[in-house]
């Protein structure tokens, strides 16, 4: 029998069932201008809820970044430092999340200084979305971002009704898995 490549240093799950964020119902989607200083304008409503808070900046999936207050990011990172060093995904999820993060702050005009080597990572150029992710906003290239809105939208679109069997406790996440991954060879047989 193979073991997980994942495993733990401690019996805790891996995302703490009780993680509560301290900041949450960042909402929303916002076309914005990276300035030639690599800096970008917070909307409105996410300087009204990020002032005067600790910030995090970290790569994220599908090469976009996130920004996480740091009452949020702390138990996602300690759910992340359980990860066991000695698997291959263990240490490239643990480089992934603590060798790029970096703290960054917003100035008085409610801008964030993107470093160069995140500018990098996610491909941003003058045009940005930014979008709430509930516990933590998101930054995208504009391009890339439009197109995985359309593959997005038709993933959603199949998935929806067993997702929302999952939200309501009528579906485990065993059996969402199994049947996303029943789907998954049916397409790749044809």
């Amino acid at each position: 029998m193979e073991e997980s490549a994942v495993t733990e240093k401690t019996s805790s799950p891996a995302i703490s069932p009780g993680f509560s964020p301290s900041i949450k119902k960042l909402i929303g989607t916002y076309e914005k201008k990276l300035d030639p200083k690599s800096r970008i304008s917070l909307p409105a409503q996410f300087r009204e809820k990020l002032e005067n808070v600790p910030l995090i900046m970290v790569r994220w999936l599908k090469r976009s970044l996130a920004i996480f207050p740091e009452c949020n990011w702390l138990p996602f990172a300690e759910s992340i430092s359980r990860l066991d060093l000695y698997t291959d995904i263990g240490l490239t999820v643990r480089h992934q999340m603590f060798a790029h993060a970096r703290e960054v702050s917003m100035d008085k005009e409610g801008r964030i200084v993107v470093p160069p080597d995140m500018v990098e990572y996610a491909r941003l150029d003058h045009k940005v979305m930014l979008l709430g992710d509930w516990d933590k906003v998101t930054m995208w290239n504009y391009i890339y971002y439009q197109d995985q809105v359309a593959i997005d939208d038709v993933m959603v679109t199949e998935r929806f009704p067993a997702v929302l069997q999952l939200a309501k406790g009528q579906k485990s996440l065993e059996d969402f898995e199994l049947e996303f991954l029943a789907k998954a060879n049916r397409v790749n047989e044809h």
